[in-house]
């Protein structure tokens, strides 16, 4: 059931509002329900793993003979135990094949929650800043509203020719799609932050607003690039997926030693002669020698190789063009604030009458044109360190990974 209030949700009481991005990422965790419907396989893993170290169980076997005819004069019985040695033979590759699928798992949702807090991330910097500048664009639209009044009060009067109205009839046209366009889209990335946190779409969702972009770590970020195989959950999956497939060999080949069981049998028959001694069993191994399934295993495990080799260069080939993109952008930093003091001066020099209406609208437009292009390139440079850093798992543990390459 959706929350409606902020308060509702888990762990909701304990954060101060509105919220930072911190407490969103807190929240998502805890009451994402995709996240929590994961989280259940990681349960199966486990029993997997407990159920791969079982021993096989022996088996025993018995019957009895009642006396019907002949010289006899007790009943014949026979018993038996036997222990199958094949279940012990593979025991080992079937146990490191369930922890490494079990590694695998926990890898996955790792991955899987890392994708979800890296778009929660995005949606709360899309919102913030989206949210400033929608309060721009609404009082350009505004201005260039109560000048199209203007105009049209002049054309009325005849005291201008239409031509020259019509240009600023098309801007105001075009502030009011762009206005209405970034409220659209406004109320869509709320409602899908609201999703993520199992939230009701109309319930309250303050934000606080954004810390300034810390100075970009080109050096930092190239050297995550180099060692993202290292850490993100997905490459490690691989490489646990990988270990999981090895084990599945090495089970297959094991398998091509015949079934065999050792045991003992005791039988007694109807003249009470006794006779105990040790049992042995096998099949013969004439027809399938396990060939198909080591040749299946084999080829799974080349074809997880290929992946993980296909994954990380297309991981690092993305990572590098993010980062080529994000060093070409950073000497074109323009502070988080937007630079309002074209518009406080045109004000200014209206209310002194240095200035006639039509002038200050003018100015007034252009700096909140300015202004408005200020948070979309800062908003473009948020984005971008967010996509990096998701591509890269920078901030997760560097030992999720095997010691060992595909």
């Amino acid at each position: 059931m959706l929350a409606r209030r902020i308060e509702d949700l888990d762990g909701g009481r304990e954060l101060n509002q509105p919220l930072d991005e911190a407490a969103v990422l807190r929240l998502v965790l805890l009451n994402n329900p995709t996240l929590a419907a994961s989280r259940a396989e990681r349960g199966i893993a486990q029993a997997q793993v407990r159920d791969a170290a079982m021993l096989p169980n022996p088996s025993i076997q018995a019957n009895l003979g009642f006396l019907v005819a002949g010289a006899g004069d007790a009943p014949a019985w026979a018993a038996g135990f036997a222990q199958s040695l094949q279940g012990l033979v593979t025991r080992g590759a079937r146990r490191d094949e369930a922890r490494a699928s079990a590694q695998e798992t926990d890898a996955r949702l790792l991955w899987e929650s890392w994708v979800t807090l890296s778009r929660a991330r995005q949606l709360v910097v899309d919102i913030v800043d989206g949210e400033r500048r929608l309060a721009i664009l609404e009082t350009t639209a505004r201005l260039l509203d109560a000048r199209g009044t203007s105009l049209r009060a002049a054309l009325a009067r005849g005291d201008i020719e239409a031509g020259a109205a019509g240009a600023v009839f098309a801007v105001a046209s075009d502030a009011r799609t762009a206005r209405d366009d970034a409220r659209h889209t406004l109320q869509q990335e709320r409602a899908e932050l609201a999703a993520l946190l199992c939230l009701d779409p109309g319930a309250p969702l303050p934000l606080a607003p954004l810390p300034p972009l810390a100075p970009f770590d080109a050096m930092r970020a190239a050297s995550d690039i180099a060692s993202m195989g290292e850490h993100r959950p997905d490459l490690a999956a691989l490489r646990y997926g990988y270990a999981a497939q090895e084990a599945r060999v090495r089970g297959a080949i094991l398998s091509q030693f015949p079934p065999l069981s050792i045991g003992l049998d005791a039988t007694r028959d109807s003249s009470r002669v006794l006779n105990i001694g040790p049992s042995v069993s096998f099949d013969m191994p004439l027809f399938d020698r396990q060939q198909s399934k080591i040749a299946i295993a084999e080829a799974t495990r080349q074809t997880l190789h290929d992946e993980y080799t296909a994954r990380i260069d297309a991981a690092a080939g993305e990572a590098r063009a993010l980062l080529a993109a994000l060093i070409a952008n950073e000497p074109e930093a323009s502070p988080v604030a937007a630079d309002t003091a074209p518009l406080h001066a045109a004000r200014r020099a209206y209310a002194n009458g240095d200035i006639d209406a039509a002038t200050y609208s003018d100015l007034s437009i252009a700096a909140l044109g300015q202004a408005a292009n200020d948070i979309s390139r800062d908003l473009y440079r948020r984005e971008q360190r967010i996509a990096l850093e998701a591509l890269t798992g920078e901030g997760l543990p560097n030992a999720l990974s095997p010691r060992m390459t595909p």
